[in-house]
């Protein structure tokens, strides 16, 4: 079961050395037992096969890192522009997802929220509410879409 896990325990193993701040022999071993014990623990009660259900391909989480990255520079970028320039304007959209996933919807939502100037702020089924302080409309709605993009290609779906 631990075998078939590998990437689930790394991730969670890595998150908690982020958030315990620290590098060292302790908080890395306690991290790699939390993880295992979070797993086994999940599996037995909530009956859970994390390795069909969440399966993570490294690249593909790589290569969604970098896209969001990305969006989050480009929306920054974006941001500074518009406070410079006094031109935010609040506006509120609804972005239709293609995902039927609720983890990738999830994760999408949360994709938003990182984004400087956009909030996603509901969520009823495929669609999400999104508040932006960019006046360009569009351009919010693009970035959403690379992101849906880029979250379907973690699950091995691609998305249209």
């Amino acid at each position: 079961m631990i075998r078939r896990n590998a990437v689930a325990v790394l991730v969670l193993a890595a998150i908690w050395v982020v958030m315990n701040e620290r590098l060292s022999w302790v908080v890395v071993g306690s991290g790699l037992l939390v993880a295992v014990v979070a797993l086994v623990l999940t599996n037995r009660i909530m009956r859970i096969d994390y390795a069909r259900v969440a399966f993570l391909d490294p690249v593909t989480a790589v290569r969604y890192g970098l896209v969001l990255l990305r969006e989050i520079a480009t929306a920054a970028w974006g941001m500074a522009v518009i406070i410079v320039t006094g031109k935010a304007q609040v506006t509120t959209f609804v972005h239709e997802s293609d995902l039927t996933d609720e983890m990738a919807l999830f994760l999408l939502a949360n994709s938003i929220i990182l984004t400087p100037g956009s909030v996603a702020v509901d969520r009823d089924g495929s669609r999400i509410t999104v508040i932006t302080a960019d006046a360009d409309v569009e351009r919010a709605r693009a970035s959403c879409r690379r992101l849906e993009r880029s979250v379907a290609r973690l699950g091995g779906r691609a998305c249209s």
